[in-house]
């Protein structure tokens, strides 16, 4: 037993089926009484088993991918209760399972996941991180039980494309946090030890739920540490398991059929149709990533040499295959380029407006012009001025203004006026009233 990983199995929040966790009690008080040890295994524990396309098994060992040339399933076994980390006296720990799964996902003959599930569950810790593990793997991950998949267990498990349960399973569900605790103080005394616990001042709240637990009030401990870890494992299997029957999300297991109709799982078959599920998944993801490259345009056959200039490389530089990588120096010239480009519009949108309010002032102006021109074209009596431009206007007053002026002064052009009782007689000669001068 790894003593470094105890207080977790005494203190710690478990996703457990109940009857499931009383049945390995006798042996954790076998531990704590010097009854039970473990010692190390002489071989490492065999950590996953490999099958091929031909339905055989290939090797069962702990890294043994070197050797596989043809494409295969990894079957990963989570057959204990689940544990973040190692327990050198017993299961592998949900770290352990993530690092083999890494390890064969860059292994091109490895086609996918089985996860092998005979569980009722265990720690919260390291559960949902395995969880979301699991969902972003870039293989097709199927789980299987043909036994037990409760509680931390199915949280792993919902993280798959596709579940299958033989039809002798035994429970699956249980989907629910809970803690067992056990309160070692009457042990330590009765080994002579006196525990004492005390806070400072300012520290009121520090371990409030936990010691409001030891003292029999959980109300606290429930509210602030179950509930929130339960709507957080309610909100992964309704996202991992959308047509889920809300009902299953109290806590309750079930058999094969009803988990069916429930939408635990998606089919009830064996450990080969899992294998199999595998593979199809693996050759449909395959033509489906054919089928979109087919869509694309390379990348080095875009015709955007602005944007090459502003990096000063070509796309068929940066190509991969999910699309074009930019150095940090490119990116940050892309966005200099964007920015002054910005400036540049907002100043060209400022010079636009200006213009066009002088353009509004000339228009007016013009309008004025014009009606003074057709004024003067009205009062001279010009035929055809209503239809003359402004041009046209001008010119025909200034051909007017050189005709009278080319005319004599001197003669007198119009009588103005003339009474029977005056005899004053005044004429207008060139525009200029002379008939002061003939008085006198």
């Amino acid at each position: 037993m790894n003593l470094n990983n105890l207080h977790s199995l005494i203190t710690g929040r478990w996703f457990i089926d109940k009857a499931y966790s009383q049945s390995l009690l006798p042996s954790l008080y076998s531990i704590l009484n010097g009854k039970l040890t473990f010692s190390a295994p002489d071989k490492p524990t065999l950590e996953a088993f490999i099958f091929s396309a031909n339905k055989s098994l290939v090797s069962a060992s702990s890294f043994d991918n070197e050797t596989n040339k043809d494409n295969y399933v990894l079957v990963v076994s989570l057959k204990n209760p689940i544990y973040k980390y190692n327990q050198e006296c017993g299961p592998r720990g949900t770290k352990s399972k993530q690092q083999i799964m890494y390890r064969y996902e860059s292994d091109p003959n490895c086609k996918g996941i089985v996860l092998d599930i005979d569980s009722g569950g265990g720690q919260v810790s390291g559960t949902p991180e395995f969880h979301d593990f699991i969902k972003n793997y870039s293989k097709p991950v199927v789980a299987y039980t043909d036994g037990m998949m409760c509680s931390a267990a199915y949280y792993i498990g919902s993280a798959a494309k596709h579940i299958v349960a033989n039809k002798r399973a035994d429970a699956i569900g249980s989907i629910g946090t809970m803690i067992h605790f056990v309160d070692m103080t009457g042990y330590y005394e009765k080994k002579g030890a006196k525990v004492i616990t005390e806070y400072a001042t300012k520290s009121t709240n520090k371990n409030k739920d936990f010691q409001d637990l030891l003292d029999g009030n959980p109300e606290g401990y429930i509210k602030n540490q179950l509930d929130p870890i339960t709507e957080t494992f309610h909100a992964d299997m309704n996202s991992a398991r959308p047509n889920l029957n809300g009902e299953v999300l109290s806590g309750g297991t079930y058999n094969a059929e009803v988990s069916l109709n429930n939408g635990l799982i998606d089919e009830i078959g064996t450990l080969q149709t899992a294998i199999d599920k595998v593979f199809s998944l693996a050759k449909s993801n395959k033509n489906n990533t054919q089928l979109n490259n087919s869509k694309k345009n390379p990348m080095s056959k875009l015709n955007v040499p602005l944007i090459e200039a502003v990096i000063g490389a070509s796309f068929s530089e940066g190509e991969t295959e999910n699309g074009i990588f930019l150095t940090e120096e490119q990116a940050t010239a892309l966005e200099n380029r964007l920015s002054e480009n910005d400036t540049a519009i907002a100043t060209a949108e400022t010079e636009a407006t200006t213009s066009s309010e002088r353009i509004t002032e000339l228009e007016a102006t013009n309008t004025t012009v014009t009606t003074a021109i057709q004024n003067a074209l009205a009062t001279a009596e010009v035929e055809g001025s209503a239809t003359m431009s402004n041009e046209e206007g001008i010119t025909a007053l200034s051909n007017l203004v050189a005709e009278y002026g080319g005319k004599d002064g001197a003669v007198a052009t119009q009588p103005l006026n003339k009474t029977d009782n005056d005899n004053t007689e005044t004429t207008v000669v060139s525009g200029v009233d002379i008939s002061q001068a003939m008085n006198n």
